[in-house]
């Protein structure tokens, strides 16, 4: 097998990668969520499925902040008891 240079290699990986995302598509499956996985498929989607893949990709940023949010509150919330409770024990 002969070897191929960098272009053909690159070629050969987005011909690869439209076939795959078009088989998805006849499939019916999601291609945006492909598309999420393995960010090389970005290229051979649809305006509207780029378009869906942001809005997605800005979801999965919203939630993670939320949960990483959530996590310091019940951290803080946690410490602020652990005090109340040393505080109050100290007390009597």
């Amino acid at each position: 097998m002969s070897k191929l240079n960098a272009e053909e290699r690159k070629a050969r990986d987005n011909d690869r990668f439209s076939k795959r995302v078009d088989e998805r598509r006849v499939k019916g499956e999601d291609v945006v969520a492909y598309a999420l996985a393995n960010e090389k498929a970005f290229k051979f989607l649809t305006k509207d499925e780029k378009h869906s893949l942001k809005e997605r990709q800005a979801a999965l940023v919203e939630e993670v902040s939320i949960k990483k949010q959530q996590q310091v509150e019940l951290k803080n919330q946690q410490e602020l008891d652990k005090v109340q409770a040393e505080f109050t024990d100290t007390a009597q």
